[in-house]
């Protein structure tokens, strides 16, 4: 699909915040940690690990098209259901 110059995935919230539009989910917080020292190390936007007030952690990065990505230490239940 063709774009507007410089567009992202991301959006606006009501409060004018710009949020990511996709989480990946990683099993606990050791991924959550490896994942995070991985990217960093190889010169990826990442911000830092926060606790947002739900079960596990999460953090968000950047790609080269500014598209803003979160990771999540906890896996859905719904996939959780499919891997046993």
């Amino acid at each position: 699909m063709k774009t507007q110059e410089n567009e992202t995935a991301n959006f606006i919230d009501q409060k004018g915040k710009e949020h990511f539009s996709l989480t990946f989910e990683v099993d606990g917080w050791n991924a959550l940690e490896a994942l995070h020292k991985e990217l960093r190390g190889k010169g990826v936007r990442v911000g830092e690990i926060e606790d947002r007030g739900h079960p596990g952690n999460n953090f968000v990065f950047r790609d080269l098209d500014e598209n803003l990505f979160d990771v999540w230490s906890e896996l859905s239940p719904a996939f959780k259901k499919r891997k046993q």
